[in-house]
């Protein structure tokens, strides 16, 4: 018999990450900033110790992102929480697009490169999200 009991919205937050990774994956910055909240809303990413962005940064960052890696995939790993609160735990492979000093790399000539996270997500009532943190570890391909 198994001890783990599933919570009631265990079926809601698993959709709503499963869209949510929908729209990363397309990798369309604008398309992702809808699901912030346009007003109450603070990110953090404290592996690339940046904390407390707005909108602003995080668009330029996530933009940075589709736009500088190659093969960029993202996985969930894990899944805990409940409507106004989640743990997502996610694997990213990607290749990077620039080298150490910003030059640009052909795709053949990028190494791959791993990446582990956590991120903690508060959303509120209109399944936007108000407060992001990101934890993230480079792990070896």
């Amino acid at each position: 018999m198994s001890h783990a009991k599933k919570h009631d919205d265990r079926d809601y937050i698993v959709a709503r990450q499963e869209q949510y990774v929908k729209t990363y994956r397309k990798g369309n910055t604008d398309e992702l900033m809808k699901w912030m909240h346009p007003e109450d809303f603070i990110y953090s990413d404290f592996g690339g110790k940046r904390e407390n962005m707005k909108h602003s940064e995080v668009k330029d960052s996530f933009h940075m992102a589709f736009n500088d890696f190659y093969d960029l995939k993202i996985k969930t790993l894990s899944l805990h929480g409940h409507k106004h609160f989640t743990a997502w735990e996610w694997e990213i492979t990607c290749k990077p697009a620039k080298d150490e000093n910003g030059n640009r790399l052909k795709k053949e000539d990028a190494l791959p490169k791993k990446l582990l996270g956590c991120t903690l997500q508060w959303w509120d009532e209109d399944d936007k999200i108000v407060k992001n943190h990101d934890y993230v570890q480079h792990r070896e391909p």
